[in-house]
């Protein structure tokens, strides 16, 4: 395995890493502070970040090196059809307009958050700890994924490499990542009652409408990392700051659709409220606001997704390498084919981690 994962590494150009470890390292460890100050659930997660789980969020890109099937989890190619808002956001309707092929390569992440938020739920009412966190922090990962503008595109990596740039070369300088971790909280809205699905579908919408956007900072900045920053700084902590607003309204509705469980750790005097008002996003809106799946759509059976984008990703949590971070914060598409983006997503740092993220889209490039 090693040795066809380094010819791999030895034979394909660079790869690029979404929100790279540090990314999804920092999203996880804010994924709770835009629910109310007073609110149990905040402090209850707030007081559970560890570093290991921060890098439990990093994951499913791990999966992605040897699990072919991950790949289209972490994005929505909204754009095979026009406008991106008629994209159904039925998985059979799906398959009818584009084929059962492309309904999943296009990438089906709205519907893999839907899965991992019923098994959030599951783990809520069991009053399990270790299951809700487990779940919460991979969770996180495929949310803030679909915050990604270059998950939200067919445009995958623009400009020759943009997608490196912008998700992981960018964020690598720690100044820059400090200062979007600031200035997205600016970027908080008011959480409130999630549709997991729909609402990912609405941010992935919002965000094809920013591709160009990002493609002219690229362009302006001409290989400046510090130059891309500081044209992409706004457009990057607005998009954190939604993240965090929609991953705070999962964790407080699935707590909610639970049956808002007595968790060990409550104190008497915080906030026991369930979330009743629409989700309020400051940095993006969607158009026209959310959308929500008709009444009788319910919530899908723990691990229920489209089929060959299941939800049975192997591999365990992994240490990953470097630090964390801990609580900052307080037409149509026709008959095409689409590629999943290149190797964006979180490395380990070992040359063996990367040989295995290479490997797994050669093979999923195989599969096609």
């Amino acid at each position: 395995m090693f040795r066809a994962s380094l010819l791999v590494v030895l034979l394909l150009p660079s790869i690029s890493f979404a929100w790279g470890f540090d990314g999804h390292r920092r999203l996880a460890s804010l994924m709770q502070d835009a629910l109310p100050t007073n609110h149990c659930l905040r402090t209850w997660f707030s007081s559970r970040q560890t570093t290991t789980l921060q890098d439990h969020a990093c994951d499913p890109d791990r999966w992605r090196g040897t699990d072919t099937a991950e790949w289209p989890r972490h994005f929505l190619e909204v754009d095979w059809v026009n406008p991106p808002a008629n994209y159904p956001r039925e998985f059979p309707a799906v398959v009818q307009l584009l084929g059962d092929r492309n309904a999943t390569n296009n990438g089906t992440v709205p519907w893999r958050v839907e899965a991992k938020y019923a098994e959030l739920v599951t783990a809520f009412r069991a009053k399990n700890q270790a299951a809700i966190l487990d779940v919460a922090f991979v969770l996180s990962h495929y949310v803030f994924d679909s915050f990604s503008v270059l998950h939200d595109t067919r445009n995958a990596d623009p400009n020759n490499g943009l997608h490196a740039r912008w998700e992981s070369d960018m964020l690598n300088v720690s100044s820059n990542i400090n200062g979007i971790t600031t200035l997205a909280a600016t970027y908080y809205g008011t959480p409130g009652r999630a549709d997991p699905r729909y609402n990912t579908f609405d941010v992935v919408i919002a965000g094809n409408a920013l591709v160009n956007q990002l493609v002219q900072a690229d362009v302006a900045a001409n290989g400046s990392i510090a130059a891309l920053y500081s044209s992409t700084k706004d457009l990057t902590a607005r998009r954190w700051g939604d993240g965090v607003t929609v991953m705070s309204s999962i964790l407080w509705t699935a707590w909610a659709e639970a049956g808002s469980p007595e968790l060990t750790g409550f104190s008497t005097g915080c906030s026991r409220s369930a979330p009743v008002a629409e989700i309020v996003l400051r940095g993006y809106p969607p158009e026209g606001g959310f959308k929500h799946a008709p009444p009788d759509a319910g919530v899908p059976d723990a691990g229920t997704e489209p089929a060959d984008a299941g939800s049975g990703a192997g591999g365990g949590s992994g240490s990953g390498g470097g630090g964390g971070f801990i609580g900052f914060g307080g037409g149509t598409g026709g008959g095409d084919v689409v590629e999943a983006p290149v190797g964006c997503g979180c490395t380990s740092g070992s040359f063996e981690g990367v040989a295995l993220v290479v490997l797994g889209v050669w093979l999923a490039r195989a599969r096609r």
